[in-house]
């Protein structure tokens, strides 16, 4: 992958693909969400995030493609069928 052979000290941890490999109920990371948590953090709206406006701004735009290219998915593999 071009990001690891850029940056090779960095822990790159890869998005499940369209392919339907996806297991979210053995992610360790899923594991730590609750419905407590869920629901405190809709009710209290917090754990916030704040970042500069700039910083903001480019995660957005990083975002916005993500979800460009994933509309492409929709009724295939880990999206599952709308």
């Amino acid at each position: 992958h071009q990001m690891e052979k850029a940056l090779p000290s960095k822990n790159f941890i890869g998005a499940p693909g369209a392919d339907g490999n996806c297991s979210c109920n053995i992610c360790p990371y899923m594991a730590l969400n609750t419905l407590e948590k869920l629901y405190t953090c809709l009710r209290d709206l917090e754990p916030r995030i704040e970042i500069e406006e700039g910083l903001r701004l480019q995660a957005k735009r990083s975002l916005d493609r993500m979800l460009e290219l994933a509309s492409g998915t929709i009724g295939h593999g880990d999206l599952g069928k709308i």
